[in-house]
């Protein structure tokens, strides 16, 4: 994806903007770190289509829904008495 150091989008807004329109994401920096993305509107729905029907884009980015695979990952296993003896 193309990158835009913020001052230089913000300079040549109208080329970001017409990039993104014709379908290719831009990324805008600051200080090198990647800190927006600019869509086209078809790109977005798309992005918004694929979230839960009753849940915003940003909704749905905060707080995935995990399935069973995914609560795998995150599983842990804990023992009933966590404390470890220890040798004095």
């Amino acid at each position: 994806m193309p990158q835009w150091q913020l001052q230089e989008a913000k300079n040549r807004f109208s080329a970001v903007v017409k990039a993104a329109a014709s379908g290719s994401a831009q990324v805008v920096t600051v200080h090198g770190v990647p800190a927006a993305v600019v869509l086209s509107p078809q790109a977005y729905e798309r992005l918004v289509a694929v979230a839960a029907p009753d849940q915003s884009l940003s909704q749905a980015l905060c707080c995935p829904e995990l399935d069973d695979a995914d609560e795998a990952l995150f599983a842990r296993n804990r023992t009933a008495n966590p404390a470890r003896e220890l040798g004095l």
